[in-house]
């Protein structure tokens, strides 16, 4: 029996549904995990006032600790991520490179769209945790998760995918025959 449908799909476009479905498994995992909390916090203090830590022994600095330090740790390694990210599709290869690095680029480009909303929704999050403790609901936590590693699953993806780029010109990645 031959083939009596068939999809091709360009490099191009099956890297860009790579990255958009790899978001979408690890928001759906992260939703999957907390969808029936009710609040997540920032600051431990929080916690430990309001829910007074659950069913867990917290550190004594709990009792006055804010996320803020990590705030910055978080935007300080997503910065150096995005530099790097961002040079290597800048200057990383000339209009001759081949297929793989171009799909690389491309999967560079989604770790830098990904890490850039990661900072700005966790600033903006936690600028509205600020204002009301409840702000932090398990939706806006599943994105902020998913957000940050796809940045980083991507950036390390887009690296492997250069240095092993093995895809000749013109070929589809995905083809598919019914």
């Amino acid at each position: 029996m031959g083939n009596v449908f068939c999809i091709s799909i360009s490099p191009r476009a099956a890297t860009a549904l790579g990255c958009s479905s790899l978001f979408a498994v690890l928001w759906a995992t992260f939703w999957g995990f907390c969808h029936k909390s009710k609040f997540f916090y920032f600051d431990p203090q929080d916690f430990k006032h309001y829910e007074q830590g659950g069913n867990r022994k917290l550190p004594v600095s709990a009792a006055t600790s804010t996320f803020a330090p990590h705030l910055k740790g978080y935007i300080s390694a997503t910065k150096l991520l995005l530099t790097v990210a961002a040079a290597s599709i800048a200057f990383g290869a000339n209009q001759t490179a081949t297929i793989g690095i171009f799909l690389a680029k491309i999967i560079l480009a989604f770790s830098v769209l990904y890490g850039t909303a990661f900072v700005a929704l966790l600033q903006f999050f936690y600028e509205q945790y600020a204002q009301n403790v409840g702000y932090y609901v398990p939706w806006r936590y599943s994105i902020v998760q998913a957000l940050g590693f796809s940045s980083l699953v991507s950036f390390v993806v887009g690296y492997l995918v250069w240095a092993f780029n093995r895809i000749p010109p013109g070929k589809a990645i995905l083809s598919v025959g019914f």
